[in-house]
C-alpha cells in the first residue's frame, strides 16, 4: 500500500484544529487554530480544492487579527487586597475549586491571611494567596488565573515590569515553590530564580 502523504496532511491539519479547540487560553486557541488554517489551506491547494485552500486562508487572517487585537491592545492592570473573610473571596474559590484544590489543598489556604486579587481591565483575573514573613518576603502559596487570563500578560506585568504594586506594600521577595514542569516554566518566564542544591524553592526579588 503506497504511502499517501497528502492525506495524511489532511488528517494532520483536523487533528491541529480539534486540540486547538480543547485550548482553555484563548491566545493558544488563536495560534494552534491558525496553524491547522495554514495546513488546512497547503491541503486545499495540494487537492486543488479553491473552498478548501481560501476558506482556511479567510479563518487564519480572521485570527491574525484577532491576535494582533490581543497583543496591541492596551490593557489596565491592579492588585488589589482580597478580604479572607470576605463572601465573594469565598465564592471565587468555591467557582474555581476543581482546578484550585490541583494546585494546592482547600484546608491549607484557609490558614493564609493574605490575598490579592489581579485585577485585568476591572476584572478578576487570579488571586494571589500566601503568607507574609514579616521581613518583607511574600510566601506565595497559590497563584490562580482563570482560564481565559493564561496568556503570561499578568505575571509578565506584576513580576517583571510593575513590581511597585508589591513595594508598595512592603513586599521585596517573593518565594514560592513549583513541583511540575509546567509550573517551574511559568516562574523562569516571569523572572523567578530557582535555589541552589536541587531545591523546588524559586525567588525573585523585586
Amino acid at each position: 500500500m503506497e504511502f499517501d502523504w497528502v492525506e495524511w496532511l489532511g488528517y494532520l491539519a483536523s487533528l491541529v484544529v480539534l486540540i486547538s479547540l480543547t485550548m482553555s487560553s484563548i491566545l493558544k486557541l488563536r495560534w494552534i487554530n491558525m496553524l491547522g488554517c495554514f495546513l488546512f489551506a497547503y491541503f486545499g491547494y495540494l487537492v486543488s480544492s479553491p473552498p478548501v485552500l481560501f476558506a482556511n486562508l479567510g479563518i487564519a487572517a480572521i485570527n491574525i487579527y484577532f491576535l494582533y487585537k490581543i497583543y496591541s491592545t492596551r490593557e489596565d492592570f491592579k492588585i488589589i487586597n482580597a478580604s479572607t473573610d470576605s463572601d465573594y473571596y469565598r465564592h471565587f474559590l468555591n467557582v474555581n475549586n476543581k482546578e484550585i484544590s490541583k494546585l494546592i489543598p482547600m484546608e491549607k489556604l484557609e490558614k493564609e491571611h493574605t490575598a490579592l486579587y489581579m485585577l485585568r481591565d476591572n476584572e478578576i483575573a487570579g488571586v494571589l494567596i500566601g503568607e507574609e514573613d514579616g521581613g518583607g518576603a511574600l510566601d506565595i502559596k497559590l497563584d490562580y488565573v482563570i482560564p481565559r487570563y493564561r496568556d503570561y500578560k499578568l505575571g509578565k506585568y506584576f513580576f517583571n515590569d510593575h513590581p511597585e504594586f508589591f513595594r508598595e506594600r512592603g513586599i521585596s521577595t517573593l518565594r514560592t515553590t513549583a513541583d511540575d514542569d509546567a509550573h517551574r516554566l511559568y516562574l523562569e518566564k516571569v523572572g523567578f530564580v530557582r535555589q541552589s542544591g536541587g531545591s523546588n524553592i524559586y525567588t525573585k526579588n523585586i
